[in-house]
């Protein structure tokens, strides 16, 4: 260590430490590994990492808050399918 250090161009840092929009936790997750490289190669071709990809898909999920069927009903008139039968 020095004796002494030259803080003379130090810049001061003013305001939150903290994220603006709220703060994120570290947290440890387990993946099946194809769901892993596909977040990984989805990610690249939309040039963001995974874990942002991640959060984005659950934070949809969240807010649409629809079930199995209606998610269904959703998908198929997007598609313009009916059910049949």
């Amino acid at each position: 260590m020095k004796k002494e250090y030259d803080f003379s161009k130090a810049k001061v840092h003013r305001g939150s430490l903290l994220a603006s929009k709220g703060s994120k936790i570290q947290k440890t997750f387990r993946l099946d590994e194809s769901v892993y490289h596909w977040l990984i190669e989805e990610g690249k071709k939309q040039g963001i990492p995974y874990q942002t990809l991640m959060n984005s898909i659950l934070k949809r999920s969240m807010s649409d808050n629809l079930t199995l069927e209606e998610r269904v009903r959703k998908i198929e008139n997007k598609l313009g399918l009916r059910k049949t039968g």
